[in-house]
């Protein structure tokens, strides 16, 4: 049995997949050698496809499913928990925004006790118009929902224990 399951959804980081692979593969190592990394290609335009599949070569822990079109990202991330096999489920962006590296203090976390672990950035590199849209999209789905969620609680860095 995998410890622990990394899903990364992918569109147009073709550029970023190997750093990304390689430091998700040297912060997992001081966990566990036991785990897998699952790159889900949702149809990307760029190399996506290509880069994963040179990946898996390297590493037989580094897994990838092919999207045959553009379902989107939560699409993906289901993709990738119904073939993850780990006691813990790691989901993060494959564009780099999200540090690998911070994987260990949201270990840590879990492992007091916590079932879900989320990480809050603190400095978003997203423009203008990204944060206007940001912020209406919280304001209108928490009004609608009657939820609190914050807006710069990123809900794809989690950890989730299995349960």
């Amino acid at each position: 049995m995998c410890q622990i399951s990394v899903i990364i959804p992918l569109y147009m980081c073709a550029p970023v997949i190997q750093d990304l692979s390689e430091r998700l593969v040297n912060t997992l190592q001081k966990i566990s050698s036991n785990f897998e990394i699952i790159f889900v290609n949702d149809a990307s335009p760029l190399e996506d496809w290509k880069k994963v599949t040179e990946e898996t070569v390297k590493d037989k822990r580094i897994k990838g499913i092919n999207l045959t079109r553009n379902f989107g990202q939560h699409y993906a991330i289901t993709a990738g928990l119904h073939h993850a096999k780990g006691d813990w489920v790691i989901v993060m962006d494959g564009d780099l925004q999200d540090r690998p590296e911070e994987i260990i203090k949201f270990y840590k976390k879990a492992l007091e006790g916590y079932q879900v672990v989320l990480g809050r950035r603190m400095n978003r590199k997203d423009g203008l118009l990204k944060k206007i849209t940001s912020k209406a999209f919280f304001s209108i789905y928490n009004y609608l929902t009657d939820a609190d969620l914050e807006q710069n609680v990123d809900q794809m860095q989690n950890m989730g224990l299995n349960v």
